[in-house]
């Protein structure tokens, strides 16, 4: 082997060995990243968290906070969150881990909906704050089915990261939607009374009676169609609202009371006003705990009910039979 031979081969072999070399760094580079938590410090502080804020480009901020222990909506008189959402979000941001790198270049953020909606960008932000701390992240599209964009608020580069958890837009969407849930199997009677005096009562002899009986109709009138009360009985049937706000000291234009086979009687006074209409809930009877437990949460309260829900409350005679001039 001539020395010429010889120096071609050690300058391979030193090629070789820097090649080696920069292969291990590069995979070290990219380990150091992948798996990581997105939030490291997070898990530690997750349980502390006493503010979250959503910001979004098409919507106004939404402010959750704690309120003697109970999350609650700022924008709604601090109305009660729904925990279902707010807990998946949190866990969400504590376990988020990185899956790789994204772009770290901001003419391509909106490509992965991480654009800050402070600018007019795609992104969801997401601030939670405590005592001693606060988080910002930026989500951006769903990938993958159970993957997600993100990016750290202030930072440049973008990731992809395990988790993809469903965040509510919108004030509403947050709150604690559900208000009363007695199914027609337990209501034993309803009466709607206006203001004007028009009175229309439902109810039931036995339990096992199928479709409610309804009482005093006009002479001359007859239903438009026989079980045309057992709507009315359903009101209180998984009823959830659309809008809340703190009760207003004014007067109602209707009520309906229903009473349960135990003997809970739960009141429904309606308040129209233009193409709106509030309703206000009051408990009494037995089991005293549930007429308790219906007064402590919706006491103080009006609610915006689906339209179908609001207007069962407010029936009167034309709405539930025939016309008079019906033959």
């Amino acid at each position: 082997m001539t020395r010429k031979t010889i120096q071609v081969l050690a300058a391979l072999v030193v090629a070789l060995v820097l090649l080696i070399l920069v292969v291990d760094h590069g995979d070290e580079s990219s380990s150091l990243t992948q798996g990581r938590a997105l939030l490291p410090a997070f898990a530690e502080h997750a349980n502390s968290a006493q503010q979250v804020r959503i910001v979004t480009a098409d919507a106004d901020p939404v402010t959750l906070r704690q309120v003697s222990g109970e999350w609650v909506n700022n924008a709604r008189d601090d109305y009660a969150v729904d925990i279902g959402k707010l807990r998946p979000l949190i866990v969400a941001l504590a376990d988020a881990r990185i899956v790789e790198e994204k772009t770290s270049d901001p003419a391509h953020y909106e490509n992965l909906g991480v654009g800050d909606p402070d600018d007019g960008g795609k992104g969801t932000k997401i601030i939670v704050e405590g005592e001693d701390f606060s988080y910002t992240v930026i989500f951006g599209e769903s990938a993958q089915g159970n993957y997600r964009y993100a990016r750290l608020a202030g930072e440049a580069t973008s990731y992809l990261i395990d988790q993809n958890p469903t965040i509510p837009s919108t004030t509403n969407e947050w709150l604690l939607a559900d208000i009363l849930d007695i199914n027609s199997e337990q209501i034993r009677s309803v009466a709607i009374t206006h203001d004007d005096g028009e009175t229309i009562v439902i109810d039931k002899d036995t339990e096992d009676q199928t479709d409610f009986t309804v009482r005093d109709i006009p002479a001359g009138r007859e239903l438009s169609y026989a079980t045309v009360a057992n709507g009315i009985a359903a009101t209180l049937s998984s009823l959830e609202f659309d809008d809340v706000r703190k009760a207003l000291d004014v007067p109602y234009d209707t009520s309906a009371v229903f009473e349960t086979w135990e003997g809970l009687q739960v009141t429904a006074r309606v308040r129209t006003e233009g193409e709106e209409s509030w309703v206000a809930f009051t408990a009494e009877g037995e089991p005293a705990e549930t007429a308790t437990d219906i007064n402590s949460r919706l006491s103080g309260w009006q609610y915006k009910l689906p339209d179908h829900k609001k207007n069962l409350l407010t029936r009167r005679w034309d709405d539930i039979l025939k016309s008079a001039d019906d033959g």
